[in-house]
């Protein structure tokens, strides 16, 4: 019996993981987390550091469940998702919702306590990520281009944070969030074309037969990612250091790199292998930034 019940418990802490979709949290927090340290030139405030960190990634979870609780019927239809535990029967849509309510609810009081700019910030990611990227992957192939503001706004929480305001900087990593998502993501619908051309998703790859706008956009966005990074330092007034410096130098120049390999070797594994960098990209970043705080680089 007590077996049983143990099995069933991790069955359900597994099932809300995968709810929750903790991997893409884990990218949301490094995110804020690069805001909030590029931001703050004071002494480290570790309470708000961690409120934003961690109110920021309950609120992406709580999206991502309840966009999966919106999207159970379509996820039902695509292999990849078809295991999710919605459509699998794992959890119930109304136990799904609650807990995505439940929490963003508690994301939202987390960043309350830093200040009511990063509680705004922070649903008004949650808002445009549900009312308005997740209709519209059923509408446009734009929906990319739209999923990626919200997608961007963690770093600003960060700032928000840590300064009380959003600096030139924080809106510099606005943008690179913003094209960073495309480079990310086009390789990943390229992948699964199939998949969500099943669930009538209107995803760039899965419109075009040949994939060359797809293969094309992701070339472009790499190369724009590079330069646009690059002014938070080589600026008059630089606003990271050298470490952030080399990190976005050799980051873009590997995201480039690979983006223009899969453009000439259009293949799964040349996909993955850009999928891979843009996972790698913003880890970089971070560490960077890091080292470039302990070395207190001014």
């Amino acid at each position: 019996m007590n077996k049983s019940r143990d099995n069933r418990v991790q069955e359900m802490s597994t099932a809300l993981l995968d709810l929750a979709r903790t991997r893409i949290a884990v990218m949301v927090v490094i995110s804020c987390a690069v805001g909030f340290v590029l931001a703050d030139k004071a002494r480290f405030d570790w309470v708000h550091f961690a409120c934003a960190s961690i109110g920021t990634g309950l609120l992406s979870c709580g999206s991502c469940a309840i966009n999966c609780f919106i999207e159970r019927d379509l996820d039902a239809m695509m292999p990849r998702t078809a295991q999710r535990p919605i459509p699998a029967g794992v959890i119930t849509p109304r136990a799904a919702l609650l807990f995505g309510v439940l929490l963003i609810g508690s994301g939202a009081a987390m960043l309350q306590a830093v200040n009511t700019l990063c509680t705004c910030l922070g649903l008004s990611a949650a808002v445009i990520y549900l009312g308005m990227y997740t209709p519209a992957k059923r509408w446009t192939w734009l929906n990319t281009s739209i999923g990626a503001v919200p997608g961007a706004i963690p770093p600003l929480i960060g700032w928000a944070a840590a300064s009380s305001t959003i600096g030139l900087g924080g809106w510099i990593l606005f943008a690179m969030l913003f094209i960073w998502q495309h480079t990310h993501f086009l390789p990943i619908a390229w992948l699964y074309r199939d998949d969500y051309r099943a669930a009538g998703f209107k995803m760039l790859p899965a419109l075009e037969n040949s994939g060359e706008k797809t293969f094309w956009l992701t070339v472009v966005t790499a190369i724009v990612l590079l330069p646009l990074s690059a002014t938070l330092y080589w600026s008059n007034s630089p606003l990271a250091g050298p470490a952030y410096s080399l990190a976005s130098v050799l980051g873009g120049v590997a995201l480039i790199a690979s983006s223009i390999k899969w453009f000439r070797n259009r293949s799964r594994a040349g996909a993955r292998m850009v999928l891979l960098v843009s996972l790698l990209y913003l880890p970089a970043l971070l560490v960077a930034v890091i080292v470039d705080r302990v070395w207190l680089w001014t």
